[in-house]
C-alpha cells in the first residue's frame, strides 16, 4: 500500500494525467482523491499507512494474571485435568472478574504453553489384538 502511494506521488510529480495515474496505480477515482486529500492536509507524513504506530488492542489479562492462570493450568495438568474454553472462561470470571469471549480463552491457553487438545477416544468395540495385527502389516 505504501509503495503504491509513493508510486502515485512520483507519477504525479512527473506530470502524469489523472487518467494515467489511475491506470498505472490501480486506484479508483475516489481512492486517488482520498490519497491526494491526505497529502494536501498532512504532507509527506501521509505516505505511511500507520500500522507501525498501532500497538493493537490492550491485553485482557495483566502479566501477573496470566502467570497466575498458567500456574493453575500446570497444576491441574499434573493432576490429569485438561481444561477447555468454558472452564477457562468461568475461571477468569470467578478469579479476576473479567468477562472474556469463548474464542479468546484458547489464546490464553496458548500463551500459557498449553494446547486444548485431547487424545482421540477409543471405540467401545475396538479390539486391541486386531489393531496390533493390522499395525504390523502396514
Amino acid at each position: 500500500m505504501q509503495r503504491r502511494r509513493a508510486q502515485f506521488f512520483a507519477l504525479l510529480a512527473e506530470g502524469k494525467s489523472e487518467h494515467e495515474l489511475l491506470a498505472l496505480t490501480q486506484y479508483s477515482v475516489s481512492g486517488a482523491r482520498k490519497v491526494l486529500h491526505r497529502y494536501h492536509t498532512l504532507g509527506l507524513d501521509s505516505l505511511g499507512d500507520g500500522r507501525a504506530d498501532n500497538p493493537g488492542a490492550p491485553s485482557v489479562l495483566t502479566e501477573a494474571e496470566q502467570q497466575q492462570f498458567a500456574a493453575r493450568l500446570r497444576e491441574d495438568f499434573d493432576q490429569g485435568i485438561v481444561w477447555n474454553g468454558k472452564m477457562v472462561q468461568d475461571w477468569i470470571q470467578e478469579h479476576f472478574g473479567k468477562t472474556v469471549y469463548l474464542g479468546r480463552t484458547y489464546e490464553f491457553m496458548r500463551l500459557a504453553g498449553f494446547s486444548p487438545q485431547r487424545p482421540r477416544p477409543r471405540h467401545v468395540g475396538g479390539n486391541e489384538a486386531d489393531q496390533e495385527v493390522f499395525k504390523s502389516k502396514s
